[in-house]
């Protein structure tokens, strides 16, 4: 055990949960059962499209300028818009099947269980995430996470988002850990990351797939989480 810490704080997706993989798989599904085919010559195009409005809107959602029923809908309307598709209800529909495929999907980031198995017996695990509340307990439970994680901190259920210090001042006071034996694992810098810093917190940030910015900094910077294993 490194520094004192007994609490380790894991963001969800993609840092347990692959999300960039479930989602796509999803999607997949929601392009398949609505005939997107019609509008997009093929799924790359669609993906590209929902993607680009998904990023910024969970940007906007995330500093609490959209609510979730407008990141629900506005993600599936806005790639259909150009089509002078304008149907709210169909953007819905298409919303509640994404999720609910999404939620089903069980691929995990490499080595995720491999890495909670070594690391259960040495310290109280918890869940931190702005998802949604209904899609991230379902997640945990079927992709077989949930037995590691004594408490699962959701923004919508705090109340207010990461990385705002209410979030953490929140999960501290619950779990009465203290800072100095606190550790948050995530792989959003401007969330997790900067958001832990903030608050006095030391920090892993995993970042399997790009190199680390010249500004961006974190008590440990890793690229798998096995590196975990090392300094834990």
């Amino acid at each position: 055990m490194h520094r004192g810490y007994r609490h380790l704080f894991f963001d969800l997706d993609n840092t347990l949960w692959d999300f960039t993989t479930n989602s796509k798989l999803a999607l997949q599904d929601v392009y398949n059962h609505y005939n997107l085919q019609r509008y997009y010559s093929d799924f790359k195009d669609y993906f590209e499209q929902f993607e680009l409005n998904n990023t910024t809107l969970w940007r906007l959602y995330g500093t609490e300028k959209i609510t979730k029923d407008v990141l629900s809908v506005e993600r599936f309307l806005a790639p259909l818009r150009p089509f002078g598709i304008l149907n709210s209800r169909l953007a819905s529909d298409m919303s509640r099947l994404y999720l609910d495929a999404c939620s089903a999907k069980t691929t995990l980031m490499p080595h995720t269980l491999d890495v909670l198995d070594y690391l259960k017996p040495r310290y109280a695990m918890h869940i931190i995430s702005n998802g949604f509340s209904e899609v991230q307990y379902k997640k945990l439970e079927l992709s077989g996470l949930s037995g590691y994680f004594s408490t699962v901190f959701l923004s919508e259920e705090v109340g207010c988002h990461k990385p705002k210090a209410g979030f953490f001042a929140f999960m501290l006071a619950k779990t009465a850990a203290q800072k100095e034996e606190s550790l948050v694992v995530g792989d959003n810098y401007e969330t997790d990351i900067e958001g832990a810093m903030n608050c006095g917190l030391d920090q892993v940030f995993y970042s399997p797939t790009a190199e680390c910015k010249p500004e961006q900094h974190a008590t440990y910077i890793i690229a798998d989480l096995l590196e975990l294993c090392g300094f834990l």
